[in-house]
């Protein structure tokens, strides 16, 4: 008796780790597209064959695919698809083309967006460094820089001035241009040194 219950303790003890052997262990993310694939009634046994034999991609994409499919039974046709390696549906095909194509524009919109944000950032600094040597310099090398400015304006703006200098104050868009011209001669000097750039 004592033998036989022994025998039976000692076969217990081999077929348990046998049993543990037998539990499989799935990464995460095979464990979602075991779970996505029963969703789409393919059996788990059935589910976990495909993930263990094949890419993980290539399932992921199928999941995707099959529904463009006109299968009247997609679990079959999704298992068929991925064990003989099918090409996707047309219209899979072309809708991926199409998110990808979007994206890729999305990204461009994005970094023109990013480069612009940039340039008006130095521009923006470059205008208020340029004003704080404008406004560092005297009164008489300033009144040079605004004559100059006023010289070198094209004609169409120099009508605008004369106007402007009879009636009185000058428009928004020709103070602009007149800035601009200013900032174009301080540059000038900085570079010829007649001023020392701040």
């Amino acid at each position: 008796m004592k033998r036989a219950k022994a025998l039976s303790n000692h076969q217990v003890e081999v077929l348990l780790p046998e049993l543990e052997e037998e539990v499989k262990k799935y990464t995460e993310k095979q464990s979602n597209l075991i779970d996505k694939l029963i969703e789409l009634n393919v059996s788990k046994i059935t589910a976990e064959k495909l993930i263990k034999n094949n890419d993980q991609e290539l399932i992921k994409k199928w999941i995707e695919a099959v529904s463009y499919s006109n299968a009247d039974n997609q679990a079959a046709y999704l298992v068929k698809a991925i064990r003989e390696n099918w090409q996707f549906p047309e219209e899979y095909l072309r809708k991926t083309k199409e998110q990808k194509q979007e994206k890729e524009e999305e990204e461009t919109e994005y970094i023109k967006m990013k480069n612009k944000e940039e340039e008006d950032k130095k521009r923006k600094d470059e205008i208020e460094k340029i004003g704080k040597i404008f406004n560092s310099l005297n009164p008489l090398q300033q009144e040079e820089i605004r004559k100059e400015a006023e010289k070198r304006l094209p004609d169409f703006w120099k009508e605008k001035l004369n106007k402007t200098k009879i009636k009185g104050e000058p428009s928004k868009l020709l103070e602009v241009v007149l800035e601009e011209k200013r900032r174009e001669i301080i540059k000038e000097w900085i570079d010829s040194r007649k001023i020392k750039n701040i």
